[in-house]
């Protein structure tokens, strides 16, 4: 399968999914895209702080643009960039509209009644759940003919760097994902108590939970920046990343970083994890034919101990040393 890009394609545009973990998942299908079709540079439409991910893969042909805040002002940005193809990775019935009749090529999945808008509508599938880092690949696979691997590790550990710090995550987009803040406390008491400095890691809205449970761990320290190279940088140092299944823990996996993430009522099947990653589910031995969004009292956050979340990250503790 050659894909539809032609191998000399000057611009594609891309549009980039919204939200902090997607933008993650989707580095493996940039990649394979760049090295697909090294004559191209792709533009990518995204929300300001997520041009520093992007940053990661040191591609000089892959170019971030500030995605505008209404629909007019991006299609205002979309024209000026003169795609000759666009690949939507957002996946919303909106991207579709902006993007209608620019470029000769519109890669994005058949959703939301968009794919008359779309030259090449790629089905999302019927399986459910199924990662988003999938639904990528098939839209990577047309393209280019070439489907992406998995989410991972995209900066190489730096040896130089003493890990040593446990970042904790207590923040998620809904608050039913959200173990208890109790249990953060517990834990990054007991992970003091065994010589581990507590950073608490969240997003610039989250810094009055961040605060309130640091006045609660002596000496923790608090990352809320508007921009991520604060974050960036804890995770990359951290010996160890706990939190609930949200955007920090895929920027775990670029770095190879050790993560421990917490599931509830949002099935691991929708970001499986990776080679360094650690899940502790709220309902381990729960049956393959229920999916946890489907029953968040089932799987509630509060079914997690502490106990079980501090034995694993003194397990990955302990295997790190050796």
């Amino acid at each position: 399968m050659a894909g539809v890009l032609p191998q000399s394609i000057p611009q594609v545009a891309i549009l980039s999914p919204n939200w902090l973990g997607d933008v993650a998942l989707a580095l493996p299908s940039l990649q394979s895209l760049l090295l697909a079709r090294p004559e191209t540079t792709f533009h990518v439409l995204t929300r300001p702080p997520f041009g520093e991910v992007l940053d990661l893969l040191n591609a000089s042909r892959l170019e971030h643009h500030e995605c505008a805040p209404n629909n007019a002002q991006r299609r205002q940005v979309l024209r000026s960039i003169n795609p000759d193809a666009v690949i939507l990775f957002a996946g919303s019935f909106r991207s579709a509209w902006i993007a209608r009749g620019l470029g000769n090529i519109r890669i994005g999945t058949r959703s939301e009644g968009r794919g008359w808008l779309l030259t090449h509508p790629v089905p999302r599938g019927t399986s459910r759940p199924r990662p988003t880092s999938e639904h990528y690949a098939d839209l990577i696979e047309v393209a280019v003919g070439v489907r992406p691997p998995p989410p991972q590790e995209v900066i190489p550990p730096a040896r130089t760097i003493q890990r040593s710090d446990i970042v904790l995550v207590p923040g998620a987009s809904r608050s039913k994902k959200r173990w208890p803040e109790s249990r953060f406390v517990e834990l990054g008491k007991k992970l003091q108590e065994i010589g581990h400095a507590i950073v608490l890691l969240g997003a610039p809205t989250e810094k009055t939970l961040l605060h309130a449970i640091s006045e609660h761990i002596p000496q923790s320290r608090v990352i809320c920046e508007s921009n991520l190279q604060p974050a960036l940088a804890a995770i990359q140092r951290a010996a160890v990343v706990v939190g609930n299944d949200t955007g920090p823990r895929h920027l775990a996996t670029l770095f190879g970083t050790p993560c421990v993430t917490l599931f509830g009522p949002t099935d691991a099947r929708w970001a499986p994890p990776t080679q360094h990653e650690h899940a502790v589910r709220a309902q381990p031995f729960a049956p393959g034919s229920l999916i946890a969004d489907d029953q968040p009292n089932v799987f509630a956050m509060e079914r997690i101990p502490t106990g079980d979340v501090l034995h694993t990250v003194r397990k990955i503790l302990c295997e790190f040393q050796d």
